[in-house]
């Protein structure tokens, strides 16, 4: 349940069920209605610099920082 705590510049391992897993920076969290954690967010993947929008429960790990 990493992604209840993900914020915006955190590194994330992502596992969508397309699509290698990739590692990718948060550049926008989208909260939910009905909660205050994240149910979107917005990554730019590392391998290519694309800008994603990813559903938050695909996030599988944060990576730690430094």
């Amino acid at each position: 349940m990493d992604f209840l705590f993900v914020a915006v510049g955190d590194v994330v391992a992502v596992a969508s069920p397309s699509q290698p897993a990739y590692l990718a920076q948060v550049i926008f969290c989208e909260g939910g209605a009905r909660s205050a954690h994240p149910s979107f967010l917005q990554v730019v993947r590392e391998d290519d610099l694309a800008v994603l929008t990813i559903q938050a429960d695909w996030v599988v790990a944060r990576l730690p920082c430094g």
